[in-house]
């Protein structure tokens, strides 16, 4: 009900009626502001999440195409400098993280279920959060991804690769006990089923960035290393990810076909 029709009836019951609407007009008002909210917030992250998730795909794709030589054979690799792309990759990962949880953190008042797109972000998060595709445990990631959250002028953002890697060469800062359970991870990479993990896990950033982005006016398309996939990753992302966790995905035969 907008404010002049309720002024109009106003009129015309005397007056009488005014009560009953001063109390009933919140609780009508409470969900429209709710979900106008929601999908603030949503679009207000959507692009720093969409060029966090292309940057860690693009690695992620350059990894495979390498064979992950940058950590099982550094001097096979195609980077001039191993150790510093090393930690670029670990930046990558961190900055994702680090966008997932800000959007968690500005969200936490407001119910993005109730919006479609709000909703489907949020499965996004579930599964890269969830036991069969997360690349550490749950606990780890959110904890990386806070601690590259930082606040300056009242407003929170996610710190620079510059000042990641200053805080990693800083003995008093927690990042780098952090960051070094995924530096274990990666140590381990020479493992098929590591590499496999990684992989899958680089899907499901590609599918939410042609999912939010379908026309890559935010970000650019990358091609899908399918090649890369073994055959029990294709059958867990055909019958497993995109049956029971991401079913709204379109297209999806093009992430294992």
């Amino acid at each position: 009900m907008g404010e002049t029709s309720i002024i109009i009836l106003t009129v015309l019951t005397g007056g009488a009626i005014w009560p009953i609407i001063t109390f009933i007009y919140p609780e009508i008002k409470r969900p429209i502001l709710n979900r106008i909210n929601a999908k603030k917030t949503f679009y207000n992250n959507l692009n720093p999440i969409l060029r966090s998730s292309s940057e860690l795909y693009g690695k992620i794709e350059s990894l495979a195409k390498e064979d992950f030589s940058t950590f099982i054979n550094p001097a096979n690799s195609n980077s001039k400098d191993p150790e510093h792309n090393r930690l670029y990759v670990y930046y990558l990962f961190s900055q994702f993280w680090a966008q997932l949880e800000y959007f968690r953190l500005e969200s936490q008042q407001i119910s993005l279920s109730k919006t479609k797109k709000g909703n489907q972000l949020l499965r996004f998060i579930e599964t890269i959060e969830s036991r069969k595709y997360r690349i550490l445990d749950r606990s780890v990631q959110r904890i990386i991804g806070e601690c590259l959250i930082t606040q300056k002028d009242q407003r929170f953002r996610v710190i620079t690769m510059k000042e990641f890697l200053e805080q990693l060469d800083d003995p008093d800062s927690t990042l780098s006990k952090w960051v070094n359970t995924l530096d274990q991870f990666m140590k381990e990479i020479n493992d098929k089923e590591k590499r496999q993990i990684v992989l899958r896990f680089g899907i499901i950033v590609a599918m939410l960035i042609d999912h939010f982005d379908p026309n890559y006016k935010t970000v650019r398309r990358r091609p899908i290393y399918k090649n890369k996939l073994n055959q029990k990753s294709k059958k867990l992302i055909m019958q497993n990810l995109l049956t029971h966790y991401l079913q709204f995905i379109k297209n999806d035969w093009r992430f294992y076909i």
